[in-house]
């Protein structure tokens, strides 16, 4: 047959190569640019938060009485640190990244179910939602987080506690409303929404403005993916799909709705928390082009379009993540500089030091003087001085979004916890091992996987893009005023 011409051609190509097969492999729809460098790095902080998680718990338990607390410090390095990092890489390889009914967490892992589609604009949401008694829910900050567990603990009301991101179309929710139980935040009525991208239809055909995912969290708990404390969800998400329809239209008469039944099929499952969730695969679809807007505080207000807002637009804000880093890194470099300066430069020390290079050179043979090695010992001290006032500029930078600058600081960060990864191997460090894994190891990885997270990437990349689009605006400008 394959000497018959007219035998059908495949038109894929039979010859790629190794390289391009793992650029597909690793293509990620999350992130504006995923370069071969980038790539690598997202992969080395993952494993220095694994080697960091295995070397932490060693040292945990050789600490006494200090275990318990070190041993807690592990569960929170592993949880928040290593194991969403290992999710990310595997599920940024096998979990699809296309619409089929389910959101995504931001360690990759499957979310809620997509359970209900809108027709309306983003005035009638808030509208309808606030009517039928839901509150919307404040974004996720350092100062929400932590009234979100004061009041968990104290078991005080807090209706607007902020809900964890989900991802879809590889964004967050645009925003979330929720209902408190009895007063009790660790149990809540609560619902996502997203804007659906522009002229984007439901598999089948069928036209929508916005999806949501509803879920009932029955409980606080631990994940069973990442041991991260978490609101646990209860299992029958229909229920929870059916009591939002029924509060919006007990309070909007006016809304319509129209379902597709076995829209996903029914399924059993679990959502990024490992809780079990359940459904018969039903979409309802409300029509909220009826309600009348009040007056609302909304998306629209700054985006008069009311679009779909795209990755590159969302980039256009420092991730909270970026600060943290950026102070972590400034820390431990100003750690660094006043260690140093205590190390080299206290009394008898640098003698000492001296002393023992001179001895060093006098048995390989070579003839310097006691002024030379006290020199050698003030460049060192410089040199490392140098290096750590590097990192703070570059993470300054980072802040101003240069993607050259978190480049060259990531590569920074892997020399130097690849160093002291050595020395806490070979016993050869000048510090305590605490000190080395849980205040320079940990700071190191943190700012790793911070920097190689898909926000700080997309910020960076599209703030440089944008710096160089304008630079070069001027330039056509100055070149057609010349002429």
């Amino acid at each position: 047959m394959r000497d018959d011409p007219n035998y059908p051609v495949y038109q894929g190509d039979t010859d790629k190569t190794g390289e391009s097969r793992i650029k597909q492999q690793f293509a990620d729809g999350r992130r504006l640019f995923n370069g071969f460098s980038d790539q690598v790095y997202f992969i080395f902080a993952g494993l220095a938060g694994l080697w960091l998680a295995v070397v932490s718990l060693t040292e945990a338990v050789h600490l006494s009485w200090w275990s318990v607390l070190f041993i807690l410090i592990f569960w929170a390095l592993a949880s928040y640190l290593t194991l969403p990092r290992m999710h990310r890489i595997l599920t940024n390889i096998y979990v699809p990244n296309y619409f089929f009914g389910r959101t995504q967490t931001g360690d990759g892992l499957l979310g809620d179910p997509v359970n209900l589609a809108l027709i309306a604009e983003e005035d009638d949401i808030h509208e309808a939602m606030t009517r039928a008694g839901w509150t919307k829910a404040e974004p996720v900050t350092l100062k929400s987080s932590w009234r979100i567990i004061v009041s968990s603990v104290r078991k005080s009301s807090y209706p607007e506690a902020p809900v964890s991101p989900l991802l879809l179309f590889g964004r967050q929710q645009d925003f979330a409303y929720q209902q408190e139980v009895n007063g009790n935040p660790s149990k809540r009525h609560h619902v996502r929404f997203w804007k659906t991208p522009k002229d984007w239809s439901l598999p089948g055909g069928k036209k929508v403005n916005w999806l949501a995912a509803a879920t009932y969290d029955n409980a606080v708990g631990v994940s069973l993916f990442t041991f991260q404390v978490t609101h646990k969800v209860d299992s029958d998400t229909d229920l929870e799909r059916d009591y939002v329809v029924s509060t919006i239209q007990y309070k909007n008469p006016e809304v319509t709705e129209d379902r597709l039944e076995n829209f996903m099929g029914d399924y059993n499952s679990r959502n990024g928390g490992g809780d079990e969730i359940k459904t018969d695969g039903h979409l309802p679809i409300l029509d909220l082009d009826e309600v009348v807007p009040g007056d609302h505080e909304s998306e629209s207000d700054r985006d008069p379009d009311q679009k779909h807002r795209n990755i590159a637009e969302l980039a256009k804000k420092t991730p909270p993540d970026v600060w943290i880093a950026g102070a972590l890194v400034t820390l431990v470099a100003l750690l660094q500089i006043v260690r140093t300066l205590m190390l080299f430069y206290r009394p008898g020390v640098q003698e000492n030091l001296s002393t023992d290079l001179l001895a060093s050179a006098e048995n390989f043979g070579t003839d310097t003087g006691s002024d030379f090695w006290t020199f050698v010992v003030a460049g060192a001290s410089l040199a490392i001085t140098v290096a750590a006032i590097l990192q703070v500029l570059l993470a300054i930078n980072v802040l101003r979004g240069h993607n050259r600058a978190r480049q060259i600081l990531l590569a920074l960060l892997c020399i130097s916890f690849i160093i002291i990864a050595v020395q806490i191997v070979t016993d050869t460090g000048d510090s305590s091992n605490v000190y080395a894994v849980f205040v320079l190891m940990a700071s190191q990885v943190f700012a790793m996987i911070s920097y190689t997270s898909d926000e700080a990437l997309n910020y960076t990349w599209a703030s440089t893009q944008e710096k160089r689009q304008a630079k070069k605006a001027r330039r056509s400008s100055r070149d057609s005023s010349g002429n």
